[in-house]
């Protein structure tokens, strides 16, 4: 059986972004069919596309793999639906079934793999000077929506603890956009302690150099903007998804 890659994103208009997801398909090792697909914005890069040159590939069975932060995100449940993987989506969504002849296995998305975990550490440590006397705050982009939210809440939480342990510092918490959370929980920390400031975002753009930042405007933290992207461990990241499923 003839095996592929798919890895969906979200999209983006700016064509410095989709050069990036196409940049970090470029650093894999692994020789397999691999089309990178947007669920939006991107002009003949759709999900359906990306099936339709899998399959001219004679790509029989297709791992999906969603780059995303969070399982949390109301996108992963769109798309399941229009792979086929869900019968009803979890939300409103303009996506309809696509074609597919080939077999889709999905797979799981970033959330607090080991491989973030570095990540994180390492985005943490360039900030911190002495850990003992300061506080994390993961900030994030969240959901509003029952269920999506909590498991928004349930990855940041892991992350948060367990960063807190590995660096002694003396506390860690999240904040997100959806619900707006950011400022009042960073206006809270700050009272009393040092404040670092971490996004958990796929790439730079609008929440992390202009949202976050107006938000936080008046608290004093160090926050450095910085996103997993272009990190080259997220294409390790990738194939380490890639061999788990295949």
């Amino acid at each position: 059986m003839t095996r592929g890659v798919l890895v969906i994103s979200h999209g983006s208009p700016n064509i410095s972004w989709v050069q990036k997801i196409d940049g970090l398909l470029n650093q894999l090792k692994i020789r397999l069919p691999m089309e990178a697909a947007f669920l939006g914005m991107v002009e003949d890069r759709t999900i359906q596309k990306g099936i339709e040159r899998l399959e001219a590939k004679g790509v029989e069975e297709i791992l999906a793999i969603p780059l995303f932060v969070s399982s949390g995100s109301t996108h992963l449940s769109e798309i399941q639906y229009a792979l086929g993987l869900i019968d009803e989506p979890g939300v409103e969504t303009d996506l309809k079934p696509l074609l597919i002849r080939a077999r889709v296995i999905w797979a799981e998305p970033m959330d607090d793999h080991p491989i973030i975990r570095e990540i994180l550490r390492d985005r943490v440590q360039e900030l911190s000077d002495n850990p003992a006397e300061e506080v994390l705050l993961l900030a994030a982009h969240g959901s509003d929506v029952p269920g999506f939210k909590e498991r928004w809440e349930r990855m940041l939480g892991r992350l948060a603890s367990g960063l807190r342990r590995e660096l002694g510092l003396n506390g860690a918490t999240y904040a997100t956009i959806h619900p707006d959370t950011l400022a009042r929980r960073a206006r809270a920390v700050s009272k009393k302690n040092r404040l670092l400031i971490v996004p958990v975002f796929l790439s730079p753009g609008y929440y992390t150099e202009k949202a976050m930042p107006g938000k936080l405007d008046g608290i004093v933290h160090r926050y450095n903007g910085k996103a997993y992207l272009p990190d080259a461990r997220i294409a390790r990241w990738i194939e380490e998804t890639i061999a788990a499923y295949l």
